[in-house]
């Protein structure tokens, strides 16, 4: 969680508002020399309070931080701001009230004003942070809702447009034409696969989510037409275990993901790309593969990974996690039970 930029408050504001503050108890210091000495305490006790308060605001807001969690990060907030301002507060005026820091000790009456003065400052500070907080997310919301809706509907004409891509099917033609002439039985076999990965292609706009055990059946498929074309360069797994066949993701994830593995790497017989397909042990699914990027990446319109992980977003399900380290990149992608997928829909 990013720390607040609010330094010139803690250099500026805060030590002239301390010695302003003290210049009120003028007649109570018998030198000036005790003056500058309280408020140079002072200054130093709001900074180290100051600390502590933001390192608490920080961690609800890391814990809490979405605009719909508004009341609840608030209600923390400030329950923590009170209760550590409070304490602080208790324990510093009570320490100058007994000690000989302080010229008389105070009066109950004025402790209770002390304590009730701590209280007021924190309660004041943290509402300003708080409503600059909500405004900066309400923004936020707002800039990646109109994000998500011209994704959406970009994907909506990409999806009819790349229902049927025509480099691809140039490709799985070409390389259906070889097979043909060198084993007619595998040709049949890829006749059979290219079929299926097309009938699929076809119908996948249809459906906001599918099963799993529907997705793997066309990915199977989808790389065998690639395992085809580009024989030893390719080498794939796909994993997943039958309880999770039921489950749900968005259409084309598993595709969108091989697709961004070709496009961003090397695939020579000696030097392959290995892309494994398989469930964690948390109910997600890992797509990973070997890094061995392409010295020119060609800059086109935002595609693949980023279309995926708007689409994640505009059905409101949880977010897609990437990882690139270890000669390895891996992206995990969320599912969801039937139950899940309902509740979604009713929410929706």
């Amino acid at each position: 969680m990013e720390y607040p930029n609010d330094k010139w408050l803690q250099r500026i504001i805060i030590p002239v508002l301390l010695l302003v503050a003290n210049a009120a108890y003028w007649e109570e210091y018998d030198s000036l020399w005790r003056y500058l000495g309280w408020s140079l305490v002072g200054i130093l006790y709001v900074q180290l309070v100051w600390e502590r308060l933001v390192g608490w605001m920080l961690k609800i807001r890391e814990r809490y931080p979405d605009i719909k969690q508004t009341r609840i990060r608030i209600l923390l907030t400030f329950l923590g701001y009170m209760g550590i301002a409070g304490l602080a507060q208790f324990l510093f005026v009570a320490v100058a009230s007994q000690t000989a820091w302080a010229g008389t000790p105070l009066t109950t009456r004025e402790f209770v004003i002390h304590l009730l003065v701590g209280q007021l400052a924190v309660v004041v500070t943290g509402a300003v942070y708080e409503t600059l907080y909500f405004l900066n997310k309400y923004r936020d919301a707002v800039q990646e809702a109109e994000i998500v809706q011209k994704v959406a509907l970009q994907n909506q004409y990409d999806t009819l447009k790349n229902q049927i891509n025509p480099h691809f099917l140039f490709n799985s033609l070409s390389a259906l034409s070889a097979l043909i002439g060198e084993d007619k039985q595998q040709a049949t076999e890829f006749l059979d696969e290219m079929a299926s990965v097309y009938r699929y292609l076809l119908q996948a706009g249809q459906r906001p989510l599918v099963s799993i055990q529907t997705e793997t059946a066309f990915i199977r498929s989808f790389l065998h037409l690639l395992e085809a074309r580009h024989g030893t360069a390719l080498r794939w797994q796909v994993t997943i275990s039958d309880e999770l066949a039921d489950n749900l993701l968005p259409p084309l994830t598993f595709q969108t993901l091989v697709e961004n593995a070709l496009r961003h790497n090397i695939l020579l017989p000696d030097q392959p790309l290995t892309i494994t397909i398989r469930a964690t042990d948390d109910g997600h699914i890992d797509v990973i593969n070997n890094i061995q990027r392409k010295n020119v990446q060609i800059q086109t319109r935002p595609t693949g990974l980023t279309d995926l992980i708007a689409r994640y977003k505009a059905l409101a399900l949880p977010r897609v996690m990437i990882s690139d380290d270890n000669g390895y990149f891996t992206v995990r992608v969320p599912v969801l039970s039937k139950k899940q997928a309902d509740a979604l829909v009713h929410a929706a």
